[in-house]
C-alpha cells in the first residue's frame, strides 16, 4: 500500500473482480508408438499429418501386425483423418534403435563419423560424399596456438568475415585489432601471412591471453562435403578439417551429426557417394511405458498406444489414473482396441472376455480396413482395433465434451468383422465401444469400460474433466490473494461465470456453488469451494408406446 507521508489522493486498485477463467480444452490427443525417424522419448507437438510424416517419417508396409511394423504414423493417419487437430506424439523404441553411420578417413587414418540425427532406417537413405571444394571455407572461432601464433589452416583469403580477437587473461572486454594482409601491422593491428597463416601483432598479447580467429581459407585447401537424402542434394559444407566438419554439422545440419575421430585435425579424403548404413528402428520391443511417462508433462487428454491391443489396457488405465490425480492434474482418458482374429466367433468371445474396468479407458472393436499408402498403388489391409481406436480418438477429440459418440458415423473403409445383433449385444454388455455396419459404419454406444453405471457414458467423464479443468483455471489466479469475504466473493463470481457457460452450452443441467472459509481456514490459508454439478446425459434409447384407436 502507498506510504502516507505527503498529502495527496492515494489510490489502490483491486482487480479481482475482472479475473476470468482461461481457455481450456479436453480434446488434445496424445499418441505413443514406433517410427522410423525422429527423437525417441520426446513429446512432439504436431499440427497436421504432413507435420507428422516430416518429423517421424512414413510408415512401412503392413504385414500382419506382429512383424515389427511401425505404429506411430499409421495411428496418426487415422486420428487426423477423423478430426484430430492438436496432437502430442512420442516415438518409442527399444535398445536396438541405432542411427545410420558412415566413417570418413584422412591421410593418416579415421577422421570423422557422420551419423543420422535420429535412430531408424530413414538414415539408411542418407549418403555422404567428399570432393574438391568449389567455395572458400570459413573457420569459426578457432583458438590460435604456437610461437609465433599461427592459424591452423592456410592459405588465408581476404574476407569481410575474417576477425581476430584477443581475450585478456585478467578478464574484461576482448581486443579486436584491425587486420592487414602480408604487411607489417601498426600498434593496433595484426598482420596475417596469407601463405603460412602466421600472425604478427603490433602490440603483443599478454601472458595468458587467448587469441581467437575466424578466417577464410582458400578452396584449394578445402573439401566439399555433400549430405544427400533421397535424390536431392540437401546440404553442402566447405571444410578444412574433420573438426571443422563436426562444428559445421552441429551448427546447421538438419540431417546428420559428426563425431571427431583420431585424425580429425586433418582434411578428410575425397570419397565418392557413400551410403550411411546400420540404421535400425528398434520397434520390436519398444518401451511404451516410457512414452506414456513422457506424456505426463504435456496437455494431452485422449491417449492412444499405437498398435497396442486390450492387453495393454491396464497400463493405460494406470497411466490415466496417475495423470488425472491431484499430483499431476492432467485429466485424460485412453482409447485402446482389440487384437486381430480371423474367426468372428472367437473374436467376439475373446473381446467380451476382457477384464478392463475403468471410467478412463475405452475399448474399441473391431479392427478396420484401410489403405496402406506405403505401397504404390495403395493396398487395402485389415488393421487391428488399435487403429480403430486411433480413429475413434480423432473423432472424440473433434467433439465437445457433452456430445456422445453413440450412433456417430465413423467413415472407415470397412470393418474387420460385421456382427449380428446378438454379437453386438454381447459386445456392448461387455462394455466395448462396438462399430457396426448400418447405413455406413456407426459407433453403437459411446461407453467406457467402467462397471460403475455413473461413469458408463463417455460424456459424463469428459464433462466432469472439463469442469475440473475450468475450476482450476478459474481459481488458480486467486492463489496468494487475501482470504477474506471480498476476494472469496470475487472467486465465487469467477466460478459462477464458468459454470453458467457450461449450463448454457448444455454440458450441465444445473449446479450449486458455495465459496466459504472459517476463521481457522483463513489462518491456514484455505478457501473452501463446495460444488455440485449435474451433467447432461445423451439419448441412448428411444422407447415408443403406440396406441391404436
Amino acid at each position: 500500500m502507498t506510504e502516507t507521508v505527503l498529502p495527496g489522493v492515494l489510490i489502490e486498485v483491486r482487480p479481482e473482480g475482472l479475473i476470468v477463467p482461461g481457455a481450456i480444452t479436453v480434446g488434445n490427443v496424445g499418441v505413443v508408438g514406433t517410427a522410423g525417424k525422429g527423437a525417441v522419448g520426446t513429446p512432439q507437438l504436431l499440427g497436421s499429418y504432413s507435420d507428422a510424416t516430416g518429423r517421424f517419417g512414413a510408415y512401412d508396409r503392413w504385414v500382419d501386425g506382429a512383424s515389427g511394423e511401425l505404429t506411430l504414423v499409421r495411428a496418426l493417419e487415422q486420428a487426423y483423418r477423423f478430426g484430430a487437430s492438436t496432437v502430442w506424439a512420442v516415438r518409442v523404441a527399444d535398445s536396438n534403435a541405432v542411427a545410420a553411420t558412415a566413417d570418413l578417413a584422412s591421410p593418416t587414418g579415421p577422421n570423422v563419423t557422420v551419423a543420422a540425427l535420429s535412430p531408424g532406417t530413414w538414415g539408411n537413405e542418407l549418403t555422404v560424399a567428399v570432393s574438391t571444394a568449389d567455395a572458400n571455407a570459413v573457420v569459426g572461432s578457432e583458438e590460435v596456438a604456437g610461437t609465433p601464433p599461427t592459424l591452423a589452416h592456410s592459405p588465408v583469403v581476404h574476407s569481410a568475415v575474417n576477425r581476430i580477437l584477443v581475450r585478456p587473461a585478467a578478464g574484461g572486454a576482448d581486443a579486436v585489432p584491425g587486420i592487414v594482409y602480408d604487411a607489417a601491422p601498426g600498434p593496433t593491428q595484426v598482420g596475417v601471412d596469407t601463405t603460412t597463416g602466421v600472425l604478427t601483432f603490433g602490440s603483443a598479447p599478454g601472458a595468458g591471453d587467448v587469441v581467437l580467429a575466424t578466417y577464410t581459407v582458400a578452396k584449394s585447401a578445402a573439401r566439399k562435403v555433400t549430405i544427400t537424402l533421397g535424390v536431392a542434394a540437401a546440404e553442402e559444407y566447405s571444410v578444412v578439417s574433420g573438426d571443422d566438419l563436426v562444428a559445421d554439422l552441429a551448427a546447421s545440419s538438419a540431417l546428420v551429426s559428426g563425431t571427431a575421430l583420431a585424425n580429425s585435425a586433418e582434411l578428410p579424403d575425397a570419397v565418392a557417394t557413400t551410403p550411411l548404413t546400420g540404421g535400425a528402428n528398434g520397434a520390436a520391443g519398444a518401451d511404451y511405458q516410457t512414452g506414456l511417462d513422457a506424456l505426463l508433462g504435456v496437455d494431452a487428454h485422449i491417449i492412444v498406444a499405437a498398435g497396442q491391443d486390450q492387453s495393454f489396457g491396464d497400463d493405460l488405465a494406470a497411466h490415466t489414473a496417475a495423470a488425472s490425480g491431484d499430483a499431476i492434474k492432467r485429466e485424460r482418458i485412453a482409447v485402446v482396441g482389440t487384437a486381430l482374429e480371423n474367426d468372428r466367433a472367437t473374436f467376439v468371445q475373446d473381446a467380451a472376455a476382457h477384464t478392463l474396468n475403468s471410467d478412463r479407458v475405452i475399448l474399441v472393436a473391431p479392427g478396420i480396413t484401410a489403405a496402406d499408402r506405403s505401397q504404390s498403388p495403395p493396398a487395402t489391409v485389415t488393421l487391428p482395433g488399435a487403429y480403430a481406436a486411433a480413429a475413434v480418438a480423432g473423432l472424440l477429440s473433434s467433439q465437445p465434451p457433452h456430445i456422445s459418440l453413440t450412433n456417430k458415423v465413423l467413415a472407415v473403409d470397412g470393418l474387420e468383422h460385421s456382427f449380428s445383433s446378438a454379437e453386438l449385444k454381447q459386445l456392448v454388455l461387455s462394455r466395448l465401444l462396438a462399430i457396426e455396419s448400418r447405413q455406413g459404419f456407426r459407433l453403437v454406444r459411446g461407453i467406457t469400460t467402467s462397471t460403475n453405471t455413473a461413469w458408463t457414458q463417455i460424456t459424463t467423464r469428459r464433462i466432469v474433466d472439463y469442469a475440473k479443468y475450468g475450476v482450476r483455471s478459474a481459481a488458480t489466479p486467486y492463489i496468494g490473494l487475501l482470504n477474506n469475504e471480498r476476494v472469496r466473493g470475487a472467486l465465487r463470481a469467477t466460478l459462477n461465470s464458468f459454470l453458467t457457460t457450461m449450463v448454457l452450452d448444455e454440458m450441465l443441467v444445473s449446479y450449486e456453488l458455495d465459496v466459504h472459509a472459517s476463521r481457522d481456514d483463513e489462518i491456514r490459508g484455505i478457501a473452501l469451494v463446495d460444488l455440485v454439478i449435474r451433467p447432461t446425459f445423451s439419448i441412448d434409447f428411444i422407447k415408443v408406446t403406440m396406441f391404436l384407436e
